[in-house]
């Protein structure tokens, strides 16, 4: 008979287990080591007591992980063994935490499902969860054309002057793990975070925000301009500009329409890739 419980603190060796025992998306997956997981807890707020793995005996069958912030819970994965699929063990986890935080709150929960995954989608949607919206993946590959931007407009920043330039929010409804939260977080554990500014005049017209971990790819994490038709040409030539600064692929991940419209990411020069759902739903009680 399987067995299910929430986790603690001491039991990220045996969640870092169960995701790679049982966690198989479709397309596969690397599989995550402790500080790859610790990585999870800082930057997203994995939460290890929103996790929760399922046994039978000995045996890891299933696994849930899920990162909390005050007004909103995020499942980040749900995996089932190959070998007790079908038996709802994944919608057993997913039950239980929504009955937990109907009682702790928050309430809302959401998830962020590639859109080729057919199977995650349907099974969320069997578990009361509705599509909202979805989101783009955007990127720039090399080789970059020579950017013909004056370097002494671009000026190098941090978060403190970026929240000081007055620009407008962005957008309503941006992933989790490009949300403001996650883009402090980053900065204040790994340091990777990069403000590269645009002035014009007596303000800064645009700004990129930008990540440099995987050494890969570099990632743009936020946008930022003025507003006006002129700003927004700006960020664009900021952004390639940014590009030629190196010769790694630059990409821009689960964009929706409010941040950036597909035409002006075209405009940029961003080639357009996969599609994810946002996917979300409100915990209900036992």
């Amino acid at each position: 008979m399987a067995s299910y419980r929430f986790c603690r603190s001491d039991d990220v060796p045996l969640l870092v287990r169960a995701h790679n025992e049982c966690f198989h998306p479709p397309g596969g997956v690397d599989p995550v080591d402790r500080d790859g997981f610790k990585w999870w807890i800082r930057a997203l707020e994995l939460w290890t007591s929103s996790c929760m793995v399922a046994t039978e005996g000995t045996r890891l069958i299933g696994v849930l992980l899920a990162a909390k912030r005050e007004n909103e819970s995020c499942v980040l994965a749900v995996g089932v063994h190959p070998d007790f699929r079908h038996l709802d063990h994944g919608r057993h986890m997913v039950t239980s935490l929504s009955q937990k935080l109907a009682i702790l709150g928050p309430p809302r929960i959401r998830a962020e499902v590639p859109s080729g995954n057919e199977r995650f989608r349907e099974f969320l949607e069997h578990c009361d969860y509705t599509v909202r919206r979805s989101h783009t993946d955007y990127a720039l590959e090399p080789p970059f054309v020579e950017s013909t931007l004056p370097k002494e407009m671009v000026a190098e920043i941090d978060l403190d002057e970026l929240a000081g330039a007055g620009f407008s929010e962005i957008a309503t409804e941006l992933p989790w793990g490009r949300q403001p939260r996650s883009i402090a977080r980053r900065h204040e554990y790994f340091a990777t975070v990069r403000v590269l500014a645009l002035a014009g005049g007596d303000r800064f017209e645009a700004a990129l925000v930008t990540d440099e971990n995987d050494p890969a790819r570099r990632k743009i994490l936020a946008v930022h301009h003025a507003g006006d038709e002129r700003a927004i040409a700006l960020a664009g030539r900021l952004l390639r500009y940014y590009a030629s600064t190196g010769r790694t692929p630059v990409v821009w991940e689960r964009v929706h329409e409010s941040e950036c419209p597909a035409a002006r990411a075209v405009g940029w020069g961003l080639a357009s890739g996969e599609e994810t759902l946002l996917l979300d739903t409100t915990a209900i009680p036992a």
